[in-house]
């Protein structure tokens, strides 16, 4: 097994040192560095995975790939931990929201393995007695992928987290999506559609949020955008999956919550200029932005 592993801060506590062990037996890699040069240190966490059936590195197996960032930043230790709790729930879920980011990969991982094998290994069984061994191998050959960023920050007001996710557990095509988490750096909570807009924003939302994938379309009527496939036009609506940026905020629908699967995530950027009329001007988060 190879295992590369670097960290640039020393002064790691004993826990940490054990973790690292950990993650070699997972053949993780780490580093650290400030994302993207914005003034904030992160950390990443790396594992590639594979995890036989009845550890027989002949049959099928599940591949974890995991990139996951976290917040090292020392100036602030409150800060650091709460962000770094809302990151580990937003990546791996809310059981692992208490555990330390350091640990939080390596145990998903370990969770995923014993999940896979706990749930399938009966089952392949009787499929390998009564089904051809190569589609046996396809049904019970699975994959996941978790990459995680810092996608914005802004100094004390604003940092926007990133997770894309894919998963194939058979069939025809594995399912991927991208998902936004946006956290107040004052309040250190995660920002809603309802502190951004006023209230009742959603019917209003909603209709420029069509006639904004209309233009993006190219159609002139809601029904000629359902003709495309979009819709039910009642389940189009505002969604909590968005990217607060400098100069406008971009709804990000995954694959088939809109859309059918061929159109792929279906993104609508507003700009602050059309949504001002519904803007919560006085939410700190929308002043900085104005």
């Amino acid at each position: 097994m190879h295992t590369k592993i670097i960290f640039m801060r020393f002064h790691k506590q004993l826990i940490h040192t054990l973790i690292l062990v950990l993650a070699c037996l997972l053949n993780a890699s780490c580093g650290s560095h400030l994302s993207d040069g914005i003034g904030i240190e992160t950390a990443e966490i790396s594992i590639n995975q594979a995890t036989h059936l009845f550890q027989d590195e002949k049959k099928p197996a599940a591949n974890v790939e995991i990139l996951f960032t976290y917040i090292t930043d020392n100036k602030d230790e409150r800060m650091r931990d709460s962000l770094n709790h809302i990151l580990v729930e937003k990546t791996f879920g809310e059981k692992y929201r208490q555990i330390p980011a350091e640990e939080a990969p390596a145990k998903y991982a370990a969770d995923y393995a014993e999940t896979y094998r706990h749930d399938l290994e009966s089952a392949y069984l009787e499929d390998e007695q009564t089904a051809d061994s190569d589609v046996v191998s396809s049904w019970y050959s699975y994959e996941e992928s978790i990459q995680s960023a810092v996608e914005r920050y802004q100094k004390n007001t604003l940092l926007v987290y990133r997770v894309n996710q894919y998963a194939y557990t058979g069939g025809v095509h594995g399912m991927h999506g991208t998902y936004y988490t946006n956290i107040d750096l004052h309040t250190l909570r995660v920002i809603k559609l309802s502190d951004l807009f006023k209230a009742g924003y959603e019917e209003p939302l909603t209709n420029l949020i069509c006639e904004q994938l209309m233009k993006d379309v190219k159609v002139e009527s809601l029904e000629e955008l359902e003709e495309q496939g979009f819709g039910p036009l009642e389940e189009i609506t505002p969604t909590e999956n968005f990217v607060i940026y400098a100069d406008a905020i971009e709804f990000l629908y995954n694959v088939y919550e809109i859309a059918p699967y061929a159109y792929g995530a279906v993104s609508v950027v507003l700009p602050y200029e059309t949504l001002k009329p519904l803007l919560n001007t006085d939410y700190l988060i929308i002043k900085k932005q104005l």
